[in-house]
């Protein structure tokens, strides 16, 4: 797995990239945005573990630059944030991460969140299912690609995860455990964090939005039409 990690402070940088490495992970790092481009391009990163705080532009604003980006968008992305609140945390997921770290953290809970993201990502491409299909929504599972009416939408890993979770099942209900299991893959995300990940969803689903129904208590269902 090839991980590209931006952090402006150099001690923090070089010992994950160290870390990183020791735990058979290729990495390289960056200590901020300029260069980025480059790097995505003859780097070609499957993951990307990015600090919140740097200089120039924001962890934020490089997380919306590479969501806007055709050729870089489906990249899974770790944001590691020093600001511990519900708040912060959501709103890294609001603008496009798929998972979060808040310092000071051990790397084996990183290694173990990396782990779970990758697998995701590996799991969307290498499902027996080519595609799935409801109503003008067409999923290509090999592609990681989604088509709406066919306008293509551009979801992160976990929008994308969720959206196929919910299409396979048409109908049924699906709990925040189930999905925390089956799209996240991690069993220590809140409520909070899927409800974030499904409005976000929604509003990028357009005029299907409102087909992915809330079951009060319960959790959420793909409506049939």
């Amino acid at each position: 797995m090839r991980v590209l990690v931006l952090e402006d402070e150099e001690e923090i940088r070089e010992f994950l990239v160290t870390q990183l490495n020791d735990h058979e992970m290729e990495t390289r790092g960056l200590p901020s945005s300029e260069g980025l481009q480059k790097e995505l391009a003859e780097f070609n990163p499957e993951l990307i573990v990015l600090d919140q705080m740097m200089p120039g532009k924001s962890g934020k604003e490089v997380v919306k630059e590479l969501r806007k980006d055709e050729k870089f968008f489906k990249i899974p992305i770790v944001m590691v944030t020093g600001l511990n609140s519900e708040d912060d945390k959501v709103a890294a997921l609001e603008i496009g991460a798929d998972d979060y770290v808040t310092k000071p953290f051990s790397i084996k809970e990183l290694v173990a969140r990396i782990h779970a993201l990758y697998r995701r990502a590996q799991a969307s491409t290498t499902s027996p299912q080519s595609h799935l299909k409801h109503l003008d929504m067409n999923i290509d599972l090999k592609a990681h690609r989604i088509f709406l009416a066919e306008k293509e939408i551009q979801l992160t890993l976990t929008e994308f995860r969720i959206l196929s979770e919910l299409v396979r099942t048409p109908g049924q209900v699906l709990s925040r455990d189930i999905l925390r299991e089956k799209a996240l893959g991690n069993l220590n995300v809140t409520d909070r964090t899927i409800d974030v990940h499904l409005a976000s969803l929604r509003k990028k689903l357009e005029h299907r939005g409102d087909t992915i129904e809330t079951v009060r208590g319960v959790g959420y269902r793909m409506g049939l039409g």
